[in-house]
């Protein structure tokens, strides 16, 4: 297949077919094939172009069958063992493995995600294949939990303010030492991106980026003394099936993953549990008794111990998820999210907006409400987003996104997409809340995840954590 120059996305080979062509799945029951590749690769998500209406080719040419897992020369490299670096997992080997290039060195990065910006150190160099030395390599400064074995790795710690900020300001200084540049937030961005001297980094300045910066150098008036804590799970999927047959176990049903992040949300006490969409999964037979009942006991282990249950709809609940949902919510249960926020602890307040299909985004009216107190703003939807999503049929974009919250809102926790990641686009963080069954979505190498955002004064981090099934 030739080289279209279009763009790229993630997908998951389902199947091969009788040409030994991979097949990928889409939701709407249609397919596209990514041309002739090895046994290995279905299973694995993979980066393709698409070169026709069911037509994709594989960006990584390392799994197509013509590619042979000879050994040669190792490519010449400065990298060498111990060294660490850093970068954006883009790849996975025909293994499942995530990969990090660097330098003519493809690194294998057991543990990390798609799309995760990684800093690892090279543990050991070697040459496996055709094209590519390889190495393996060990995150930098990976904790590791020790509550009752309910959690695994925390694989993601990042701190999205270090200021709550506002949604006004003056002008501002130039955040280099010495550098008498002042100006509006957008301005100084520009100027400190423009030029050209080591000082001038935004790297070495400690921020994110130029985004980010805009929304951290105003801050409030108002000092925050508390902390808060929110534990973000996604995708659950209570109700589908694992397995091809007829008959199934509660416990086949994405129930253990549930299970596990309501373990950790009572286990660390946190203030609040927010759900991004997906909590049920009916596939048109409706919501199993053994699973609502088993979902009402859970909910119940919160209510118990005073630890709310914020929640969206997905678009899988359908009908009859949504039908057990309302009962929870009858029953003090659960809380629907909307335009109105409901505060957490002191320091924030969160949003939501039901899954909303592309043809009514923009005749849906949905606008934040401004909070009574200065909080950090989080709001739950559960959307294909372009460009974030793998999607060929987003329902909204960026744009869309950062136009309807307003200024209330400082991060956008969400759902559908069963990736896990930070993404800064525009002023916001999207902060991609993963699945805690990854089963579901016939991607073994994604890990069960929920997420922990912590509000300290005025700083908000958010904090990714393995559930172990």
């Amino acid at each position: 297949m030739g080289n279209s120059g279009g763009r790229t996305f993630w997908a998951t080979i389902d199947r091969l077919s009788n040409q030994g062509n991979g097949v990928v799945e889409k939701d709407d029951g249609s397919h596209f094939i990514v041309g002739p590749v090895r046994e290995e690769a279905v299973g694995k998500t993979v980066e393709v172009r698409m070169v026709g209406p069911n037509e994709a080719e594989l960006v990584d040419s390392d799994l197509r069958k013509d590619v042979y897992a000879e050994r040669t020369e190792s490519t010449d490299s400065d990298l060498s063992e111990g060294d660490i670096v850093s970068g954006r997992i883009l790849k996975q080997s025909a293994e499942g493995v995530p990969l990090l290039e660097k330098e003519g060195i493809r690194i294998e990065v057991p543990g990390a995600e798609l799309n995760e910006e990684v800093k690892i150190k090279v543990k050991e160099i070697s040459g496996s294949n055709s094209q590519w030395a390889t190495a393996t390599g060990i995150p930098v400064n990976q904790d590791i939990a020790t509550d009752d074995g309910h959690e695994g790795s925390v694989i993601g710690d990042v701190e999205l303010y270090d200021e709550l900020p506002t949604s006004s300001s003056g002008p501002v200084a130039c955040p280099v030492s010495g550098c008498e540049y002042t100006g509006e937030p957008a301005s100084v961005a520009g100027h400190v991106s423009g030029k050209r001297d080591s000082q001038h980094d935004w790297g070495q300045l400690g921020y994110a980026g130029a985004n980010a910066y805009k929304r951290t150098i105003s801050t409030t008036g108002h000092e925050l003394q508390s902390q808060t804590s929110l534990l973000h799970l996604s995708d659950s999927h209570l109700g589908a099936s694992l397995t091809k047959t007829g008959e199934y176990s509660s416990d086949s049903r994405c129930l253990t993953g549930f299970r596990r992040a309501i373990d950790i949300a009572i286990g660390r006490e946190v203030d609040a549990v927010l759900n991004t969409g997906d909590l049920f999964h009916n596939d048109r037979h409706g919501i199993p008794s053994t699973v609502r009942d088993e979902a009402r006991d859970q909910l119940t282990r919160l209510a118990e111990r005073d630890i709310p249950f914020y929640s969206i709809d997905g678009d899988h609940e359908r009908d009859a998820g949504r039908e057990v949902f309302r009962e929870f919510e009858r029953d003090g249960l659960v809380t629907q999210l909307n335009e109105t926020p409901q505060l957490v602890g002191q320091g924030l307040a969160l949003y939501g907006r039901d899954f909303t299909p592309a043809t009514g985004w923009e005749s849906t009216s949905w606008s934040p409400t401004s909070p009574s107190t200065d909080r950090f703003g989080i709001a739950a939807i559960h959307q294909s987003i372009k460009p974030i999503s793998n999607s060929d049929w987003p329902e909204c974009t960026v744009d869309d996104v950062v136009a309807t919250v307003g200024p209330h809102v400082h991060a956008i926790a969400a759902g559908h997409l069963h990736r896990t990641g930070l993404d800064w686009n525009e002023e916001l963080p999207f902060v991609l809340g993963g699945t805690t069954e990854p089963r579901r979505a016939r991607q073994a190498s994604i890990k069960p995840v929920v997420g922990l955002f912590t509000q300290d004064g005025n700083s908000l981090r958010y904090q990714r954590i393995q559930l172990t099934l």
